[in-house]
């Protein structure tokens, strides 16, 4: 039976301790340092998603044998490492890019590492997919990641890291909403300490007077979705449809940019981005969550 109050409580921690992390590396009065803002930045988010994870009895394990520990172990801490570059060097824009590609390369093979998929575990010729249907699979879920994370990158060049954030909260825990009834409930868990990370580290940073040109929360927030998508869609029940429009629901937020809402005010044009996001997820979750009970009441449901 899921343990409501420590669901309740992961994100609340994650997001504290992604906060307090920030604050006391980066520090609000301490002068301008690079170095210094992303090692908060990054801290932050890290330590706020693993301390959420750990109140989930979701510690890393080593050797990484499962989606999540491969997303913990390696797939998170190379994203964090990646918005650390891009932090240190706000110049090198291609190269952060670069970086970013690779990571969206390299996402899905981690994810399925060894599995039933891509391995040959029931002996030689087992793997469900041959090279082509790998090629295909491993192909589309880069250009999905990679186009989602562009489009939104340059999204937010029009607004703000802040203004990206509700939207990554929001959508990060409609995917777990989703993922967790679709018989991953441990792989859907995942999702409440990233969006308290995400929210934490949002919060902290209005008490630093400017903003760095660059901050993790926009990757780390997308490999996290795209993971918890990924892991719902091929070791659960979740329907490919709906994994993708769950992936593709943030990019709805480039609505409050349409010429007819450009002269709103801010404040209106994030109520439109935001509430235009949230619109789409709840429709995604109610049909998600009445598929999902018809499944179980006709005896097709399974749990992980």
């Amino acid at each position: 039976m899921p343990d409501f109050l420590q669901m309740a409580q992961s994100p609340v921690l994650a997001a504290s301790v992604a906060g307090l992390v920030l604050l006391a590396i980066a520090r609000p009065g301490g002068g301008p340092s690079v170095w210094r803002v992303a090692a908060g930045w990054v801290g932050g988010l890290g330590a706020g998603v693993y301390v959420g994870c750990g109140l989930l009895d979701q510690w890393p394990r080593w050797p990484p044998l499962e989606d999540r520990d491969r997303f913990l172990v390696v797939l998170l801490p190379l994203a964090l490492a990646v918005e650390a570059v891009a932090m240190l060097l706000p110049e090198r824009r291609r190269m952060a890019w670069l970086l970013r590609i690779v990571l969206a390369s390299v996402a899905a093979p981690i994810l399925l590492f060894n599995s039933v998929y891509v391995a040959d575990l029931g002996g030689p010729g087992s793997a469900e997919w041959n090279r082509g249907e790998t090629v295909l699979v491993l192909g589309l879920s880069v250009l999905m990641l990679a186009g989602v994370w562009g489009l939104l990158a340059r999204l937010k060049v029009r607004t703000s890291d802040r203004a990206l954030s509700p939207v990554l909260v929001l959508s990060a825990l409609a995917c777990g909403a989703t993922v967790m009834p679709s018989g991953y409930y441990l792989g859907g868990l995942l999702a409440l300490p990233i969006a308290g990370a995400i929210a934490g580290a949002s919060l902290a940073s209005y008490a630093f007077p400017k903003q760095p040109v660059e901050n993790p929360c926009l990757g780390v927030g997308l490999i996290g979705i795209f993971t918890i998508c990924f892991i719902g869609r091929f070791y659960a029940s979740l329907p490919t449809s709906l994994a993708i429009c769950l992936l593709l629901a943030p990019l709805l937020a480039w609505t409050a940019e349409l010429p007819c809402f450009r002269k709103l005010p801010a404040a209106a044009r994030t109520a439109i981005r935001i509430g235009t996001v949230l619109a789409a997820l709840l429709v995604i979750v109610t049909y998600a969550q009445v598929s999902f009970n018809s499944a179980i009441g006709t005896g097709q449901g399974t749990s992980r």
